[in-house]
């Protein structure tokens, strides 16, 4: 699921790009849910699950990002 992604791209090694794709998913889910979206909310909130997953916990930051197709 992450390589389906390209959570593992370089340009998300630094920790800031992290931080703040995970703030712009979150403000996302929120902005929704103010407008009563639950499908929307559900897939931010998805989103918001993969992307921490991905940056936080199976993050390697050794990895060269090997996005071969």
């Amino acid at each position: 699921m992450i390589k389906l992604f390209g959570l593992n791209h370089p340009f998300f090694k630094p920790l800031i790009r992290r931080v703040l794709t995970l703030v712009a998913v979150g403000f996302y889910g929120l902005f929704e849910l103010t407008f009563g979206h639950p499908g929307w909310v559900a897939f931010a909130a998805a989103l918001f699950a993969i992307c921490t997953y991905a940056f936080f916990i199976a993050f390697d930051p050794e990895d060269k990002g090997n996005n071969d197709v």
